[in-house]
């Protein structure tokens, strides 16, 4: 089984945050543009609630996805300091929540919801996720200049 270990695409910690803030705010911007851009399609009308969209989303973000985040870069910092997979910048019970949350956004789409909470839903989890995303982006950038700093010193 060693063999394992010489192929696996391994990743520092440093990397594996990288990658968590780059899909948060990758999957957050995209989730909030599709919104936005839908409840443009529909016409000025549906517009009115993407503000009341954008706080709750700013809320969520700010009080639930920041201390996910935190938890997340604890998860990564907290393992032992060799590389591990670069697929472990979520755990698997996260993966597992990515796949759900997959599925229910095609179930969302296909539900009789109307189209402006369907579209208005996406805004506000885009939002949540790129507000959540700046947790990532904060302690990517602490372990970036902390590892420049020990070169430095070198």
């Amino acid at each position: 089984m060693e063999w394992i270990h010489k192929y696996k695409p391994a990743a520092s910690a440093s990397t594996h945050i990288f990658l968590a803030a780059l899909v948060w705010s990758g999957v957050g911007a995209m989730l909030l543009l599709r919104g936005i851009l839908n409840l443009l399609a529909l016409g000025p009308s549906a517009l009115w609630p993407l503000p009341i969209y954008l706080v709750i989303g700013f809320l969520k973000g700010k009080f639930v996805l920041t201390k996910t985040a935190v938890k997340n870069v604890n998860r990564i910092n907290c393992r032992p300091e060799e590389k591990h997979c670069i697929g472990g910048f979520m755990s698997w019970k996260a993966w597992l929540l990515v796949a759900a949350m997959i599925f229910l956004g095609r179930v969302l789409r296909a539900s009789p919801l109307p189209r402006p909470v369907v579209w208005g839903i996406y805004s506000a989890i885009g939002t949540a996720l790129l507000i959540g995303s700046l947790m990532l982006w904060k302690a990517w950038l602490a372990a970036r200049k902390k590892s420049i700093s020990s070169l430095e010193e070198v």
